[in-house]
């Protein structure tokens, strides 16, 4: 057996373990937690080929909030740097070559895994959030006021304990 492409995403015994989301901030619709939602404030990384960075696409699509919310996607393919821009679609907001550099940029000499989706604010220049469930739970709500379909709520009250 070879050696793992990415070692700090695989067990001993190979198989894939997924790392905890490193950056863990909050959009509120008031801006009580710091980052206040706004239209066009807030840039969306993605990649097609990621299953939880789908699940943000999807949420974003189905509350309405592409205009609020620009999206990116990076190369579905990876190397040892990690995610890449293409040509094709390079990156709009910082001109990065590669998603590890919105990391580094967050967080000088951060050296996990790169994950996606990544909420970056273009305010402050930072990463806010990493973990697709906390993402998907603020395009559910925090930006309704935006959203062309405000009205759509993908996670009920009465559900969130199941979900």
């Amino acid at each position: 057996m070879g050696k793992a492409p990415f070692p700090k995403e695989r067990d001993e015994k190979g198989a894939f373990v997924r790392q905890t989301s490193a950056f863990r901030d909050r959009v509120t619709a008031d801006g009580s937690s710091g980052f206040a939602a706004e239209p066009g404030r807030y840039h969306l990384y993605v990649c097609y080929a990621c299953p939880w960075a789908s699940r943000a696409i999807i949420f974003r699509s189905l509350k309405g909030l592409e205009e609020a919310i620009p999206m990116t996607a990076v190369d579905p393919v990876r190397d040892e740097k990690g995610w890449r821009f293409s040509p094709e679609e390079p990156d709009p907001v910082n001109g990065f070559e590669y998603l590890s550099e919105a990391y580094e940029r967050t967080r000088p000499g951060f050296d996990d895994r790169v994950t996606v989706p990544v909420l970056w604010d273009t305010q402050t220049g930072r990463i806010v959030n990493n973990e697709s469930s906390e993402i998907i739970r603020m395009l559910n709500s925090e930006f309704d006021r935006w959203a062309g379909n405000p009205d759509l709520d993908l996670y009920p009250e009465p559900l969130r304990d199941e979900i």
